[in-house]
């Protein structure tokens, strides 16, 4: 049963990292439906590093340009430009987790509020979806975000931390407010979500190398699968994202949305 749930997890967490449906909402519902066990700080870790693993081999260009970027001097190069943006966008997301992370994990992860949660973002990442009328990506569009527009979305990925929100969701949302074309909404916010994955992961990390009484319910081939399931689904999910809100936005998500919210009041509300 552990490999089942390790296989389980993984598939959950590629899943829900990067589609806009809610991670939070799907991991409230799973273990009621299934009776799962809680999986512990270290499957937590390790499926965070895999899904870090899947956005970084799948934007490995465009993020290896952004690192060399940050080192040059050069000012006319355009991906100084989207590193830095990267950076202040991550930063509102940065001092909410440390200052209200504990206080949300605590108090908000009732599956009613997550419900409620789920359709009120719906309605707004409706509005976002029609009002975008751009289809095509302009190159350059990434390149000269404003600060305004950097803000904004990074204020929208700390609002994130709210379970039933989605990151990828709501960041994409702020982009297309921001005027940004879908697909360049949705390439930014995976590589804006990349610092916060690697912060999340390196965080529950840490806590499990600070706990010396933590026991590990799976065995090293157990966490290998659901590391390989996160990180396959995960770099799919990536592709399947991209391709579908290129295509027909954000409505395919949106939808499901309202119906996870309508099972967990219907069969989780009590």
């Amino acid at each position: 049963m552990e490999l089942l749930q390790a296989i389980l997890l993984g598939l959950i967490q590629g899943l829900t990292e990067f589609l806009p449906v809610s991670s939070s909402g799907h991991l409230i519902l799973v273990p009621h439906i299934l009776g799962l066990e809680d999986q512990g700080l270290a499957m937590d870790a390790l499926l965070h590093l895999a899904t870090l693993l899947a956005i970084v081999i799948y934007f490995r260009k465009d993020l290896s340009k952004l690192l060399i970027s940050l080192w040059n001097n050069k000012k006319e190069d355009p991906y100084r430009s989207l590193a830095w943006s990267i950076i202040f966008a991550t930063i509102p997301a940065g001092i909410a987790g440390l200052l209200f992370g504990d206080w949300i994990e605590n108090n908000l992860r009732s599956a009613q509020f997550v419900a409620g949660n789920l359709i009120l973002w719906s309605a707004v990442f409706f509005v976002a979806d029609r009002k975008s009328t751009r289809q095509e990506s302009d190159s350059e569009e990434l390149i000269h975000l404003g600060w305004k527009k950097v803000l904004l979305i990074g204020f929208a990925q700390a609002i994130a931390l709210i379970p039933g929100t989605s990151r990828s969701g709501i960041t994409i949302t702020a982009g297309l407010f921001s005027n940004l074309s879908q697909p360049a909404a949705a390439r930014f916010s995976f590589l804006l979500g990349t610092p916060i994955i690697l912060a999340a992961g390196l965080h529950k990390s840490l806590f499990l190398f600070n706990d010396a009484s933590q026991e590990f319910l799976f065995t090293p081939f157990q966490f290998l699968m659901g590391f390989l399931a996160a990180f396959v689904i995960g770099y799919l999910s990536i592709k399947w994202l991209l391709a579908i809100v290129s295509r027909v936005g954000l409505l395919p998500f949106i939808v499901y949305r309202v119906l996870l919210a309508g099972f967990i009041f219907i069969f989780l509300g009590q």
